[in-house]
């Protein structure tokens, strides 16, 4: 016989409130298997996972099934204070948990419970953290993030960010009192948040920062929000003068850094801006640098590279720039990509030739073979400034075009408009079937008012396809394409040739009544 939830709620109260104080009492938020019991259960409570409550053999007794993953059925007895689940599991597992919450949150808030069971952890981490030193502050925000360190690519991004929000609400009354330690200790957190959670990031975005799927979006979201909080921190902290005691606390942060840039995998050019930020505005000191330099020059990786080619464009030394790129193969196109961008920002033009002749032999086969179609033609256009800006000869970037295939129709159509070579324009439309609108948004109308005997065979073409539809509406549409073409053959005084081709198209298509209608309105004769 079934049993309604609020029914056992109502009947076992006291006996309910027993099992939460036994599970708050068993389970500790700080250990990490125990935390993640919890989070699975509020997880079964939220997706409506328990769809039924039985009796057992006797009154006091319920069996209660749930659709997890695996399904499960938990046995509550009552009267002799003791759970059992199909799962296997010993001891409170996240079903047994799952069961307890559900029919305490039918009177009570789960998430006011929830908040009182990890204080006691918020108020373990700020005892700890009451040492002023960097390994202490490192210790309690490692054990603070862990949980982020757990979450699979299958996991739902709404628990992650939920998981999220939570660990910013523990991370509160661990901040230092005294306003000139605040940005500080708020950068340390920020760049822990970010390392405990990007196995999660970059797993889940594929390494594609570019997408569309709203569980991509939500992460991205998610990160793009985290950079813009590290670089409030680290702008707060360097319009402020540096005081003497935290000079071990930035000596640790640079290997922070390092290690977060180096040694995670994917979204290279985040892990760059990262680095970036703090290398720019947070150790403008030559010294500085060149230790850093220094250490970079032992990592054998590939992106250590980029890292001293960095440097040495901070510098203004386009022929170690040179001396590093010497090495280049399409794998490293991605990796050098922000590097250039920076150099285009910073207008280290003599830099960022360097790279660019460095990249360009490889940019056709990385444009094929690493970036999704979607976004190969904000790409194209991103390379193809990219070679403007480091002043490639015009031969030379065209001839980049014929890699690209039909993803640079649109930056090569522009390339052609800008140079007036509407011929080759017309040409361009003609071989990749662009439609009359988007070559309206392009250079149609310029190269009519330019040159409209270039045009006049891609405009007879598009008219064709509107006639071949069969439908006043594109007849109407034929006949203004017509005019247009009146217009322009009047312009280039080809007038006996416009009579002449006008009056072959009607009696090629004299059957057509209503087009012969809208042509008759449109009078197109010269």
């Amino acid at each position: 016989m079934n049993m309604t939830v609020e029914r056992i709620s109502y009947l076992h109260e006291n006996q309910i409130s027993d099992f939460m104080y036994e599970i708050q009492h068993t389970l500790r938020p700080e250990i990490e298997a125990d935390a993640l019991a919890i989070r699975r259960a509020v997880t079964l409570v939220r997706n409506n996972a328990i769809t039924s409550y039985r009796y057992g053999a006797n009154p006091e007794d319920f069996m209660i099934s749930l659709e997890a993953g695996v399904p499960a059925d938990v046995r509550l007895s009552f009267d002799r204070m003791e759970t059992a689940c199909t799962c296997g599991s010993s001891g409170w597992c996240s079903h047994r948990i799952a069961t307890v919450f559900h029919l305490y949150s039918q009177f009570h808030s789960l998430t006011d419970w929830l908040h009182e069971w990890r204080r006691a952890e918020s108020q373990q981490l700020a005892l700890s953290i009451s040492e002023r030193t960097p390994d202490a502050w490192i210790d309690v925000l490692s054990r603070l993030t862990q949980p982020l360190r757990t979450f699979d690519q299958s996991d739902n991004p709404g628990i992650f960010i939920h998981e999220s929000s939570l660990i910013d609400q523990k991370a509160i009354p661990l901040s230092p009192f005294e306003w000139e330690w605040k940005p500080l200790f708020e950068l340390y957190y920020r760049l822990h948040l970010l390392d405990a959670g990007w196995a999660y990031i970059q797993t889940h975005l594929n390494g594609n920062f570019a997408s569309f799927q709203y569980g991509k979006w939500y992460i991205q979201n998610w990160l793009i929000e985290q950079l813009d909080k590290l670089q409030a921190c680290i702008s707060a902290i360097g319009a402020k003068p540096k005081l003497f005691e935290t000079d071990a606390f930035h000596e640790r942060l640079k290997e922070l850094v390092r290690t977060f840039a180096l040694r995670h995998p994917g979204l290279f050019e985040k892990r760059f801006q990262v680095y970036r930020l703090f290398w720019e505005n947070l150790y403008p000191n030559p010294k500085e640098r060149a230790t850093e330099m220094a250490i970079l020059s032992k990592d054998p990786s590939d992106e250590a590279r980029i890292f001293i080619a960095f440097f040495h464009l901070l510098q203004g030394n386009p022929e170690e720039v040179e001396e590093l790129a010497k090495e280049m193969d399409a794998n490293h196109v991605e990796l050098w990509l922000p590097l250039a961008q920076l150099a285009d920002g910073l207008e280290e033009l003599e830099t960022l030739s360097v790279m660019m002749h460095a990249i360009s032999p490889f940019i056709g086969e990385y444009v094929n073979n690493a970036i999704a179609i979607s976004n190969r033609p904000s790409f194209v256009r991103t390379i193809d400034g990219l070679l403007e800006a480091a002043d490639f000869p015009e031969a030379l970037r065209e001839n980049m075009f014929s890699q690209y295939g039909s993803a640079g129709v649109d930056v090569y159509a522009d390339f052609l408009v800008e140079r007036e070579r509407f011929a080759e324009w017309a040409a361009l439309m003609h071989r990749y079937g662009v439609s009359l609108d988007s070559a309206d948004a392009g250079g149609l109308k310029l190269a009519l008012s330019k040159d409209p005997i270039a045009v006049m065979p891609l405009l007879h073409t598009y008219a064709l396809k509107c006639i071949q539809e069969k439908n006043r509406h594109s007849y109407r549409r034929a006949v203004k394409l017509f005019k247009r073409m009146k217009t322009g053959a009047k312009k280039s005084g080809k007038i006996d040739f416009w009579n002449q081709y006008i009056d072959t198209v009607r009696e090629k298509n004299r059957r057509l009544r209503a087009l012969m209608e809208e042509m008759e309105k449109g009078n197109l004769n010269l």
